[in-house]
This record gives C-alpha cells, sequence and structure tokens, in this order.
C-alpha cells in the first residue's frame, strides 16, 4: 500500500481523485479539514516562518502510525500551504518520499506569492537532490491543458487534476506488473527530478506535463490492446525503431516497457529523469 499526502487544496483534490483505489490510503491536509487520522488541519499564521511552529503533529490522532513505508506527496509551490510542506515531512523522514510538486502558470504570479513558489521549487528539488526525497516529479499546469486542448473554465482544475492522477496511478501500476517485452532500467542514484507525459503509441511523440532542461534518462510505458498484441505481427519493430531515432549520448539512455492494455484502446506514458536542478526563469510550458 502506497500513502498519499495531499497538502493544501490543489494537493488535497488530487489525492481525493484516489480514494475509490484500495492501493492507497490517503490523507489530507488543509486549512478547511478537521483533526481525524487521516485529515488534519493547517492552522492559520500570519507569516510564512510561523508554519514550521504551528505545523500538525502527527504523533496525535494516530496519523504517524497509519502511514506506509512509501509515501506520495503532492502540492501546489503557490498555495500558502505549501509552507507546511517540510514541517510535516521532517516528522516522517524515515520513509521514501515522493514529492509530486504542482506547478501554476509563474508569469501570473506576483509579490510574496511569486517569491514563495520559487524558493518552494527550489529547496524541494535540493533536499532531492541530497537523498532526502526518492524523487521530485514536476507538473506544469500551463504544458497539460496544452496536452487535453480545449478545457471548460468550470472544468480546468477538475480536467488537470484527473490528468496528473492517471499518470501517477498507472505508473504505480507499472511498478508492481511485470511488462510483457522491454529493458527497463532503473535511473541513476542522482536522478531525483523527474516529470512526466503522454506518448501516441504508434510514433512514441511525447506531450510533456513539464518541459525539463537537461533530461538524460527517458523511460518509455506502452499500454497496448489485448487483440493488437496478439494479431500485430510489426507492432514490436515499429516501436524498436522509434526508440532508436530518440535522442541518445553517454549521458541519455532510452528504455521502454510494453503492457497489456486494461481498454481496447493503446496509451502510454514517458518519464524524464535529470539532476539538474529545475528553475523559474526556463520555459515550463
Amino acid at each position: 500500500m502506497i500513502s498519499l499526502i495531499g497538502i493544501g487544496e490543489a494537493g488535497c483534490n488530487v489525492v481525493s481523485l484516489f480514494e475509490n483505489h484500495k492501493e492507497y490510503n490517503c490523507f489530507l491536509f488543509s486549512p478547511v479539514q478537521e483533526n481525524t487520522k487521516y485529515t488534519r488541519k493547517l492552522p492559520k499564521v500570519a507569516k510564512e516562518e510561523d508554519c514550521e511552529g504551528e505545523a500538525p503533529k502527527l504523533s496525535s490522532y494516530k496519523t504517524k502510525e497509519a502511514i506506509q513505508d512509501r509515501v506520495q506527496v503532492f502540492l501546489c509551490g503557490s498555495s500558502f500551504s505549501a509552507n507546511y510542506t517540510l514541517a510535516i515531512l521532517e516528522q516522517i523522514k524515515e520513509k521514501k518520499i515522493e514529492i509530486f510538486y504542482i506547478k501554476p502558470d509563474v508569469d501570473l504570479l506576483i509579490g510574496d506569492v511569486r517569491l514563495q513558489e520559487r524558493a518552494i521549487f527550489g529547496i524541494l528539488q535540493e533536499y532531492a537532490r541530497s537523498g532526502l526525497f526518492n524523487s521530485f516529479t514536476i507538473f506544469s499546469n500551463p504544458a497539460i491543458e496544452k496536452t487535453i486542448g480545449e478545457i471548460p473554465i468550470k472544468k480546468y482544475f477538475e480536467m488537470i487534476n484527473k490528468n496528473i492522477y492517471y499518470a501517477v496511478h498507472y505508473l504505480n501500476v507499472f511498478d508492481h506488473t511485470t511488462p510483457l517485452v522491454g529493458n527497463l532500467s532503473k535511473p541513476t542514484e542522482v536522478q531525483k527530478i523527474r516529470t512526466i507525459g503522454i506518448i501516441s503509441v504508434d510514433k512514441l511523440s511525447e506531450q510533456w506535463y513539464y518541459k525539463m532542461q537537461e533530461d538524460r534518462d527517458v523511460a518509455y510505458y506502452l499500454c497496448i490492446a489485448a487483440s493488437r498484441l496478439e494479431n500485430d505481427g510489426k507492432l514490436h519493430s515499429k516501436v524498436i525503431q522509434s526508440l532508436k531515432s530518440k535522442p541518445r549520448n553517454a549521458f541519455k539512455n532510452v528504455t521502454y516497457a510494453i503492457y497489456e492494455s486494461p481498454y481496447e484502446t493503446d496509451f502510454g506514458f514517458c518519464v524524464a529523469h535529470t539532476n539538474f536542478i529545475q528553475n523559474n526563469s526556463l520555459h515550463t510550458e
């Protein structure tokens, strides 16, 4: 089982989408939550620096003992609640922590919020690079919007969050599923920073959820309908040819895995890894 922690409104909204899966136990931390085993109220404070002392104690309400060894944390860096992140995670630092960072449109941020987002974005990446977190995965709201196309205003965040949920859930499924064929390998220990994208199975063309700079290893996860797996004799050779056309060098590896799709359609994801700290001066769309 994987424990999911949502910090702030955006993080909680994403984590809530996992609640119907028995493979997860979900924790929601935000100013609107009540204090229970799986939900904790984040107090309102005057300044960011007050968050450390006011963070909820996970030892109360038996919250800490319910958190599993593998923890996935979701937050948006522009949310004031994100200032509680380090104080919360310090209490479970012995766990295997993976950060999923939701990046807003930084061009629209102003004043203290802009400075806060930049600071949290940088600090959490440094923590990941130092080994305190297992990984730091970046999602950009504007980049995800581009992969979807037209989104009604009332459904904007709902559709963005569902795309994040699907990507993370299926990558978790792949972690516990043996592929039919492939050459997946773990990235090197220093490559803690990553992003996710969707791909077309036929051409392996990527649509990234964040424009990564200096990406190193890239992995392709292909889910293909059962009928095609049984009848398309050219499929594997097409995949291999597409993989061979991808850029690679001494610092960049390309790997893949093929799984049977639970649907009658094909779909896939890609994951890019790097050890290079991303920053807000780089384009994220």
